[in-house]
């Protein structure tokens, strides 16, 4: 509303938290209860060096449930969905952006999701998309490797997809065990006897690959190529659909690295 004194103040402060959305939530209710607008949200582990004041923001399961509920009845489950979902996004500065889009709407009202066009909003949209079409494709691109009975694979999301893609493989693999292993957000997405959860992994070198292994790989990458129609033959399609990073991470793609 014009003329509304704002929730939150600029302020030359960085809060540092543990990196959890638990202590993020912290840190939204040390912003409005504070009033202080933060130059910037940082987890501790990846602070860069400043000079500005830095405020560590201990995290309180408490003051992260109240916000979480706030959102859902002052505003709406969607805009807690969406402030979640881009909390898994690589978006850059994500913390401070989903902040200034929760004062915006604690300001504004629920109908502040609804505003695509604002500075403060445009940017968690389009996040929200990118991580949803890149655990689309993932849901495709993923190529297990048969190790010692359980299925394992290695990728490299840009955003923290599996989440958004563990139900998809649950339900197709429900009969084995199987690990993702996100090399670049160290996590996994463990499922064993039936039941699935992701983990945090400090570190994980997948083991070396079978003699049976890897004949049924080069017989993958035979059925590939035979499928191939050498008239139609279009690399600059072929990378549209498939880009180029995730080659590594696939079997039959590896050889045109």
């Amino acid at each position: 509303m014009p003329g509304r004194e704002p929730l939150a103040l600029p302020f030359e402060i960085v809060y540092l938290y543990d990196g959890g959305l638990e202590g993020f939530y912290t840190c939204v209710h040390e912003s409005v209860y504070s009033r202080q607008l933060p130059l910037d949200i940082q987890p501790e582990s990846e602070a860069q060096p400043t000079l500005l004041p830095l405020r560590f923001v201990e995290t309180s399961p408490e003051k992260a449930r109240k916000v979480r509920a706030g959102v859902e009845k002052k505003l709406t489950v969607r805009t807690r969905e969406l402030v979640e979902t881009v909390f898994l996004t690589c978006l850059p500065r994500k913390e401070l952006a989903i902040l200034r889009f929760l004062l915006l709407s604690f300001q504004d009202g629920p109908r502040t999701i609804n505003r695509p066009d604002h500075p403060d909003v445009a940017p968690l949209l389009q996040a929200e998309r990118q991580i949803f079409h890149e655990a689309h494709l993932y849901t495709g691109f993923v190529r297990f490797s048969d190790c010692g009975g359980r299925l394992i694979s290695a990728i490299r999301p840009k955003n923290l997809v599996l989440p958004y893609i563990a139900e998809h493989f649950m339900e197709r693999f429900y009969q084995e065990d199987f690990m993702i292993y996100d090399k670049t957000h160290g996590a996994a997405l463990l499922y064993q006897q039936g039941r699935g959860e992701i983990v945090q992994v400090v570190s994980f070198e997948p083991p070396e690959d079978s003699e049976t292994e890897i004949r049924y790989q080069e017989l993958w990458k035979k059925f590939y190529e035979t499928l191939a129609i050498e008239t139609r033959y279009n690399p600059k399609c072929r990378m549209t659909h498939l880009p180029k990073r995730y080659w590594s991470e696939m079997t039959e793609m590896r050889r045109y690295l």
